[in-house]
């Protein structure tokens, strides 16, 4: 199997486990620690491969010591790695569990279910087929991996190259590590080996029958033999010379006819080879018209200002949902986000709620030019345009005990969700304009004053085809209005 077939079967394995994971939680006597404590008879604070098996029969699952073996990348786990092994990738999930009580008893159906996906991982990580090499891995980055698929002109999905980390992340760090990978590589290679010698011992088997055919064959061929020798003695030997003469002029042109034959292939194969070739140039001339094409065919700016038009009007519907959620305050936000109590939010927590790599949320923090989030910057950020919105959200009193509640303690499951779909908007790279002097003029063609406003922006996007309510069309403005007179200068329309 190939590098990248292998990556994708990966990536297939986790979301069929991450699936299971998730129908876990689903019970209410499920806790990680108890289900480690059942498996964990010897009370040991570890778990092999073979505490697992024997957990596994208890259940009717009887699967060898080697095929457990593959779950393991050292020689035994911690409750750290089996939560690593147990627990889903959702955050919010974990967070429910965390919250769950310790001590309650595991019910024996839970128990059963636990034993079901730890079976259900074994048989698919035993099935998969390992790859031909791992060369082509540098250093098992992210990165790495999406520059793999581009050479290949392959597409793949952000949530793929997520579950095939997941997955192959042996350490939890968010990359792979590549000697840990090579070391599992060759358990499955052995693995396979042994499973195709043993079919290939079941599958061979010498009937008798052809045995006995085979040996009358010899039979008839040794009493012809003789009888050819026979014959040959009783002639003369010049008929004998004769005979073998011919016999030799038969091989000779018996070979020479080979010989033709596999030059008159070799070249059918060659010719082959080579129309393929030009095919495949042709193809990958095509793709790269196709491309520049592509690129070369920019966008007009009306198609510009309607994209960035709709994504404010989507964050205004997401801030307006947010001022509704009766339990949703920006103050006991800010302080659930504030987890080391500075007076402000960086970087590094804004993207521990989102779930993601650091640094990814900096162009949140590039609006107001600091890698700090005050208090009014937070407010900014989730107070809606419109005045009634962000009245019901101001007068909103926080909760008391706000301060030293988790985010996760203090909103729904709806909020929180709001709340991250907000953030991931005002987290994209925002898409550049590029304008110039000429369009200005040509949109500030109404009033002609040297600003653009309301009426001149929804003029232009009339006359382009597309109809917008005067309130749709302020957010646009209000989005780049830096000193806030509700219209946009040359100097703010050009750094659209």
């Amino acid at each position: 199997m190939e590098l990248l077939d292998f990556l994708m079967e990966c990536a297939k394995i986790e979301r069929t486990i991450e699936i299971s994971r998730q129908f876990l939680i689903k019970f209410p006597t499920f806790h990680p620690y108890q289900a480690f404590k059942q498996i964990d008879q010897l009370n040991d604070g570890y778990i092999t491969a073979q505490t697992i098996q024997v957990f596994l029969h208890r259940f009717g699952y009887l699967h060898t010591l080697k095929e457990c073996g593959i779950l393991f990348y050292k020689p035994e786990f911690k409750y750290v790695d089996f939560l690593r092994f147990l627990l889903p990738t959702n955050q919010l999930l974990r967070d429910y569990i965390s919250h769950s009580d310790q001590q309650s008893q595991q019910s024996n159906e839970c128990l059963k279910e636990i034993a079901k996906h730890i079976s259900l991982e074994i048989v698919l990580m035993n099935n998969l087929q390992p790859p031909q090499s791992l060369d082509q891995l540098t250093d098992g980055t992210r990165e790495d991996i999406e520059q793999l698929f581009k050479k290949e002109r392959l597409f793949v999905y952000q949530d793929e190259i997520d579950a095939m980390i997941k997955r192959l992340d042996f350490y939890g760090d968010g990359q792979i590590d590549l000697l840990l990978l090579n070391n599992w590589v060759l358990i499955l290679n052995k693995q396979t080996q042994i499973k195709q010698q043993k079919e290939s011992c079941s599958v061979f088997v010498t009937p008798k029958k052809q045995i006995q055919f085979q040996n009358s064959i010899k039979t008839t061929e040794k009493k012809e033999s003789k009888n050819n020798t026979i014959k040959l003695i009783k002639q003369s030997p010049q008929k004998r010379n004769q005979i073998q003469m011919q016999k030799s002029k038969k091989q000779v042109m018996a070979c020479q006819k080979q010989k033709q034959d596999n030059k008159t292939k070799m070249t059918q194969n060659k010719q082959e080879v080579e129309t393929e070739k030009k095919k495949i140039i042709e193809v990958q001339k095509n793709k790269k018209n196709i491309n520049t094409q592509t690129k070369n065919k920019s966008k007009q700016p009306q198609e510009i200002i309607e994209y960035l038009l709709d994504k404010e009007i989507k964050i205004e519907k997401i801030k307006q949902q947010l001022a509704l959620q009766k339990d949703f305050n920006t103050l006991d936000a800010f302080r659930a986000l504030d987890v080391y109590s500075k007076g402000s939010i960086g970087i590094e927590e804004i993207d521990t709620l989102l779930n993601q790599k650091s640094g990814q949320s900096i162009q949140i923090f590039k609006r107001f030019n600091n890698n700090q989030l005050t208090y009014h910057d937070f407010l900014y950020l989730l107070q809606p345009y419109s005045a009634n919105f962000a009245e019901i959200l101001n007068t909103r009193q926080p909760n008391i005990d706000g301060n030293k509640k988790k985010i996760s303690k203090l909103f729904s499951y709806q909020t929180i969700k709001l709340l991250i779909d907000l953030l991931n908007l005002l987290q994209q790279i925002p898409v550049k304009l590029n304008a110039d002097i000429q369009l200005f003029n040509k949109i500030d063609g109404i009033t002609r004053d040297n600003f653009i406003g309301v009426s001149d922006l929804q003029q232009y996007l009339y006359e382009s085809g597309l109809r917008y309510t005067h309130h749709e069309a302020i957010l646009l403005i209000n989005a780049y209005d830096k000193d806030k007179d509700g219209r946009l200068s040359l100097q703010e329309f050009l750094d659209m």
